[in-house]
């Protein structure tokens, strides 16, 4: 549970605060996020076509939604799994900025095609940094 707390105050840090997210997380009991989190390794782990469903699980719990289960994601499987960040999803797919699943999986698409086109030692975790990292520094 303060692991999700410490990842969740990090995302708040990172893009656009949301004054009842932090709340909503720790709403969430140490034993169901526990279970809820296992469940949603387990079925990513089986196929990472299983994305959709692993975030079904995840968004469970109070307070996750599709960028909230993307970060979590993220963080256990960031070779196949980008942040959903709001710089990325703007250099990527554009506005309007959406927090659904399918538009979820239109943008971790165009990451999975720009890290095959940068090469064997791309992978979308690293284009989503990369493209973070830029919006940042332009601002």
């Amino acid at each position: 549970k303060q692991w999700y707390q410490r990842r969740v105050r990090g995302k708040l840090r990172r893009g656009q605060f949301r004054p009842t997210l932090m709340g909503l997380i720790k709403r969430n009991s140490a034993h169901t996020v526990e279970e809820v989190t296992k469940e949603a390794i387990s079925i990513i782990r089986k196929s990472i076509t299983c994305i959709p469903e692993a975030f079904k699980a995840l968004e469970k719990l109070h307070g996750v939604g599709p960028a909230t289960a993307s970060l979590i994601l993220s963080i256990i499987l960031p070779d196949h799994v980008p942040f959903m960040s709001d710089e990325a999803m703007d250099a990527s797919i554009g506005l309007p900025r959406s927090y659904t699943a399918s538009r979820y999986e239109k943008f971790r698409k165009v990451l999975c095609s720009k890290a095959k086109k940068l090469g064997v030692d791309w992978h979308v975790g690293m284009v989503e940094k990369s493209l973070f990292a830029t919006a940042v520094l332009a601002r």
